[in-house]
């Protein structure tokens, strides 16, 4: 009987240790898949960047890069983007010409301007652009690419402006301009996690 008893306990450890081997192994490629450069390290990784080398930015990182602007969620699946990129080096100066925000566009690779289409979407068009924005910047970081956010709405200014250098239509308003390159140098991401802004049910 002590020896039945001996080989289960036996078997019974050997069966609790694989159980937690196998929890271990899995927990680890969860966490692996979480780092392989998507979702969650591209977002806590994502910094602003304002200086660019010389370095071209390859065509098919541009495509990836609208793809993903396009993945954006939009109110009633409207998609009221319209997304113009500028490559020009003389247009990119005047980009920052008509906008000292976005002055680092005169030394970018391109620019990315985000607008939305009024008679698409009236009322909701801001927050289904800022979507597309912040996709692009996070397809950004995964290819190792700098980018930062540069208003352009409500400045009617500035919106005019852009219009009129762009023949952009009466009914597309441009919402930012994201001048994009490989980055000149290292730059690290802000630690913005603050739980003091965190409140649960009730304030």
């Amino acid at each position: 009987m002590k020896k039945v008893i001996y080989i289960f306990s036996v078997i019974l450890a050997f069966s609790l240790v694989s159980c937690v081997t196998a929890d271990r192994n899995s927990q680890k490629s969860a966490t692996n898949n979480s780092s392989d450069g998507s979702a969650i390290e591209n977002i806590v990784n994502r910094k602003s960047v304002r200086k660019y080398s010389d370095k071209k930015i390859e065509q098919d990182k541009i495509d990836t890069i609208l793809k993903c602007g396009m993945a954006a969620p939009s109110a009633m699946n409207k998609q009221p983007w319209e997304i113009l990129v500028v490559t020009d080096k003389e247009k990119l100066e005047k980009l920052a010409q008509i906008a000292p925000n976005a002055s680092y566009s005169k030394n970018a690779q391109l620019a990315i301007i985000v607008c939305g289409d009024k008679t698409v979407s009236d009322k909701f068009w801001i927050q289904d652009c800022c979507a597309v924005t912040e996709n692009i910047l996070l397809a950004a970081e995964s290819l190792e690419l700098g980018a930062v956010w540069c208003a352009v709405y409500p400045s009617e200014e500035k919106v005019k402006e852009i219009r009129e250098f762009f023949n952009l239509p009466e009914n597309v308003i441009p919402l930012n301009i994201i001048p994009m390159g490989y980055p000149f140098e290292k730059e690290e991401p802000k630690q913005k996690y603050n739980p003091e802004k965190v409140h649960v049910n009730n304030w």
